[in-house]
């Protein structure tokens, strides 16, 4: 997991920002969030060279338990999977080298992120979305994933996501597994949004899930929710 380097001016970042992104599409954020949000991942994706460094993550293990809490989440065997937020398809690589057999479908909001994806992993579907102005059909995926999705502070990250994880949770049968960072780690950087397991526990009860559950064993820097439909 990268900090986040120093926001530039609004005017200055305006090159970075896809011309196809509106603020109201982002519900908690900021104009700045937003401009901000862009610029990081250009630029984690343009100065670095390990994939898992390219979107934001310290390490390749680090990533990888980080899947491995993810998958826990059911039986994928032969699932329709949506992975939010896929970056350069890091999951799907993971599913594939433990043999996992799925119907994957990776979209991300960049579309730079997404030709790399697609580069790195060719067999695999990848397509530039924002699920809230184009949400999928309901049910249309047994389960969705979201790993690093609501790692960076915003104005108001727990706005962000319950509109990320309604959406989500709308178009899967089974379940939604996602991460955040947790704050009793004691994480210092301030650009980070970390939540407390208990506060966490309470929100994904509070969008509606038959059952959650909680794993916070597997990387002392993170949370793992699952919300079960």
């Amino acid at each position: 997991m990268q900090p986040m380097k120093e926001t530039a001016s609004a005017s200055g970042l305006k090159k970075y920002l896809h011309p196809h992104f509106h603020l109201k599409d982002f519900p908690g954020f900021s104009a700045k969030d937003l401009l901000g949000l862009e610029r990081y991942y250009h630029s984690q994706l343009e100065d670095h060279e390990a994939p898992e460094r390219r979107v934001g993550w310290n390490s390749a293990h680090g990533q990888r338990v980080r899947f491995e809490a993810l998958a826990s989440v059911g039986s994928l065997k032969g699932a329709k999977i949506l992975d939010i937020g896929c970056g350069l398809g890091g999951f799907w690589g993971y599913l594939k080298e433990k043999r996992v057999k799925v119907d994957y479908t990776g979209v991300d909001l960049f579309p730079n992120v997404i030709r790399e994806a697609r580069k790195l992993y060719p067999d695999a579907r990848f397509e530039v979305r924002r699920i809230l102005s184009r949400p999928f059909r309901a049910k249309t995926f047994d389960y969705s994933f979201l790993s690093g999705v609501f790692n960076v502070r915003v104005k108001d990250n727990w706005r962000y996501m319950r509109a990320v994880l309604a959406c989500a949770l709308q178009a899967s049968r089974k379940a939604v597994a996602f991460n955040v960072l947790n704050s009793e780690a004691g994480l210092k950087e301030k650009d980070r949004f970390t939540v407390h397991p208990k506060d966490l526990v309470v929100f994904g009860k509070s969008l509606g899930a038959s059952r959650v559950h909680l794993i916070d064993h597997y990387h002392h820097l993170d949370l793992t929710l699952f919300l079960y439909k």
